[in-house]
């Protein structure tokens, strides 16, 4: 009997010290060749990327989708069947369906026909002129400095060496900017195809969602342990509760500051107001400090063009925000991340870090689940240490 416990023993150390030296050779040469993998794993996102973006339209439709359905087209449906004891199967996911495409559909049309041309547009004269409005600054300072001739002097010699060097090093630079700009359009029209099939398959994701959810269950359930599977579907419950709640209020909110920036700087008739509202509305979709990331360039820009007008621009935008912080926001969003301050900003700086203004913008919401799914395993730790 001892024997064979002792061979059994033997055998477990020798299986486990196999499995260790197998995994140690195979992450050597997953680091070997990383670069290899991480190109295929890319060329597989790029493969699938129609299915992917097919997802996140479904994702992002869903909300809208599942309102209409509960709200207005269940009602539809019944009293259809009432009347004339008509049953069409799923008409009202159909009805919404087709409501929120439209309405997609019509925002963006509007988008391209209005908006798109306007901006480019506005763009294009913004950089043409930044070396008068460069010119307006000096000459504000000339007039301002015309009881000393000696720094006016100096000014005018600073002048002429800023203005050669925007002519010969900053005005390419710009060329290029728009050049870059040019090939991005490109690019965008050359993926129009991924985008077409993406619809196509959000379309069915969306008529048979229940299928595909109860169906992902089924695989997990199979594969993985109860108590992993449980704990993944709390988290996947928690990770849809901040993205599909937090990220699509926020999305709002910014569009709704964006067309409320664009409205009030227009009677204020402040140059450029597209542009600034633009930008001022992508960048509120970072929490907390988006509104000074945008703000802040677009005061220095105006700047240039009229002291006046940049003052003015930032006095607005202070009471916007204070009407988007105090009423829209907590109105819209609340406190879905559930994460202190501090945590936020820690975030957007690691996030930001890594992965640009995307990482900026995504960064609170993956950094909130991560925390809450930490300190569930932490609190559970305690609970099961102590007997709580």
């Amino acid at each position: 009997m001892k024997d064979k416990i002792k061979t059994s023993n033997y055998f477990s150390w020798g299986l486990t010290l196999f499995l260790s030296i197998g995994s140690c050779i195979l992450l050597y040469f997953i680091f070997l060749r990383l670069d290899d993998i991480i190109g295929g794993i890319i060329k597989l996102i790029k493969i699938l990327s129609p299915i992917l973006i097919g997802i996140l339209f479904a994702y992002l439709l869903n909300p809208l989708v599942r309102k209409l359905e509960k709200s207005v087209f269940d009602k539809v449906e019944k009293k259809i069947y009432k009347k004339w004891k008509i049953k069409i199967k799923k008409l009202s996911r159909i009805l919404s369906m087709c409501t929120t495409y439209f309405v997609t559909f019509v925002l963006i049309y509007l988008f391209i026909k209005f908006v798109i041309p306007s901006l480019l547009d506005s763009l294009q004269v913004m950089v043409t002129n930044i070396p008068s409005y460069i010119n307006n600054i000096y000459d504000y300072l000339n007039d301002f400095l015309k009881s000393n001739p000696e720094l006016a002097k100096s000014i005018d010699k600073m002048n002429a060496n800023i203005n050669d060097y925007i002519t010969n090093i900053f005005s390419p630079s710009l060329d290029s900017l728009m050049n870059n700009l040019t090939s991005g359009i490109t690019n965008i029209v050359s993926g129009l195809i991924d985008v077409i099939i993406g619809l196509i398959v959000s379309i069915y994701l969306l008529y048979d969602k229940e299928t595909f959810i109860n169906n992902s269950k089924k695989v997990l359930r199979a594969i993985l342990p109860n108590k992993i599977y449980e704990d993944l579907i709390v988290s996947l419950g928690y990770t849809d509760k901040i993205f599909g709640g937090f990220m699509i209020a926020k999305i709002i909110d910014s569009l709704i500051i964006g067309v409320l920036t664009f409205i009030i700087i227009t009677l204020f008739k402040i140059p450029y107001a597209l542009i600034i509202s633009v930008i001022v509305g992508v960048t509120n979709i970072i929490p907390y400090f988006g509104p000074f990331i945008g703000a802040i360039p677009c005061g220095i820009f105006l700047l240039l063009i009229s002291p006046r007008d940049s003052i003015t621009f930032l006095i607005l935008i202070f009471l916007i925000q204070q009407f988007d912080g105090n009423i829209l926001g907590p109105k819209l969003i609340g406190n879905k991340t559930g994460i202190k301050s501090f945590w936020v900003l820690f975030s957007i700086l690691l996030f930001g870090g890594l992965f640009g203004f995307v990482g900026m913008i995504f960064g609170v919401p993956v950094f909130a689940i991560i925390y809450s799914i930490i300190a569930s395993k932490v609190n559970k730790r305690l609970a099961k240490k102590y007997g709580e």
